[in-house]
């Protein structure tokens, strides 16, 4: 049901605490980051360093992929201005702002999906204090996705077999959605109780402390890559 690409002990496979770390760090600048002067050079480096993780575990073609559509989009952010065509310019500059706001978040959210076990996610929050109340939604959405994805390709191919495939969704929309979604929102609601009732019966929701079999530590590549990561953030509000 749920399956990563790479080991757990894989050199590039990060401490989940510092994942935590570069998505914050990433969300913040991708969201608030400027688009002018010195400092979007520093907003590109942070931008591309989930291109790089991905890169890192084996998602060439991804990282290339979301590389070039990031770089693309920042330089039509921060360099594109035509005096004579403003409205060209507006073009540009917003779907090349939405972009850069909202896609490296989102492949580091892929990166993380893709190179972290639930269980080692759940010792990193329980090592980071975070309450109960946190950690027990946030087990729950990470085995939740990679189950629906799942769930929805049982329910495309149970169409095929009914002969229902995409052309019926040019002729009959509203018949083809109902088969494709009411059995995918039955499945959604059937799922997040048993996903909410397994984490409970394994003692997420106990108010002592957990044993565990798992230990995280800090390696040499997590120790670069939150300090380096920390030195461009501190760099883009200095210049």
């Amino acid at each position: 049901m749920y399956e990563v690409t790479i080991h757990q002990h894989h050199p590039f496979n990060l401490d989940p605490r510092v994942k935590i770390a570069l998505m914050l760090v990433i969300s913040f600048i991708a969201l608030t980051g400027a688009v002018s002067g010195p400092d979007v050079f520093v907003r590109l480096i942070l931008l591309c360093i989930p291109v790089i993780l991905c890169m890192l575990i084996g998602q060439v073609k991804i990282g290339v992929l979301f590389g070039l559509l990031i770089g693309i989009t920042w330089y039509g952010e921060a360099f594109t201005y035509l005096p004579q065509h403003q409205t060209l310019t507006l073009l540009i500059f917003i779907p090349s702002g939405i972009v850069t706001r909202f896609v490296p978040p989102l492949l580091m959210g892929y990166y993380i999906l893709k190179s972290t076990q639930v269980e080692v996610l759940i010792r990193g929050l329980e090592t980071l204090k975070i309450p109960n109340q946190v950690t027990i939604p946030i087990a729950v959405m990470f085995r939740f996705f990679p189950t629906i994805r799942e769930e929805a390709a049982h329910i495309k191919d149970a169409m095929k077999m009914r002969g229902i495939t995409c052309s019926h969704a040019l002729r009959h929309p509203i018949v083809y959605l109902e088969y494709r979604v009411v059995p995918l929102l039955n499945s959604v609601m059937k799922i997040g109780n048993e996903l909410t009732i397994a984490s409970m019966t394994r003692g997420l929701n106990l108010k002592h402390p957990r044993t565990s079999l798992i230990r995280i530590s800090f390696t040499l590549i997590d120790i670069c890559f939150l300090v380096l990561t920390l030195m461009l953030f501190i760099l883009y509000y200095l210049i």
